[in-house]
């Protein structure tokens, strides 16, 4: 945080990383930290079994920090519209360098879980199949 506060509040700099720094310290400020760590951790088990899903490790930063920053409120607007009479979200779109940079940092910090919890997940399946195939044929010897 202590890093984000400074490129925030700096006057001079690239404006993509302030913009990047503003956006961590609105998520900060709203979402609660307990979300951010399970959603991030999900992205990356989702990543490491179904890598297809995005086009590049690109594509798969932009949509972390895309999913990280929805679980604030900071980054969403309302209108109201006169021919319905009801209020509608607005949301704000993230520039893309931004959002680049915000899913660098964040893979950064969550990479190494995310990837080491999604190995445990898969060996944890393959125990589960191996002991059901030993049960299912031992289930046959007895016949």
């Amino acid at each position: 945080m202590a890093d984000a506060t400074a490129t925030a509040n700096r006057q001079v700099g690239n404006r993509y990383e302030r913009s990047a720094a503003h956006e961590i310290l609105n998520i900060d400020a709203d979402a609660p930290v307990r979300e951010i760590v399970l959603t991030a951790l999900a992205l990356f088990i989702m990543w490491h079994d179904r890598p297809g899903r995005f086009v590049d490790d690109r594509a798969f930063r932009m949509q972390l920090a895309k999913r990280i920053r929805a679980l604030s409120s900071r980054h969403r607007g309302s209108r109201y519209d006169h021919a319905t009479g009801r209020q509608h979200h607005i949301y704000r779109e993230l520039t893309p360098k931004a959002g680049a940079i915000i899913g660098h940092k964040l893979a950064l910090v969550f990479g190494f879980a995310g990837l080491q919890l999604a190995k445990l997940e898969e060996e944890e399946c393959k125990a589960a199949e191996k002991s059901r195939t030993t049960i299912i044929n031992s289930i046959k010897d007895l016949k």
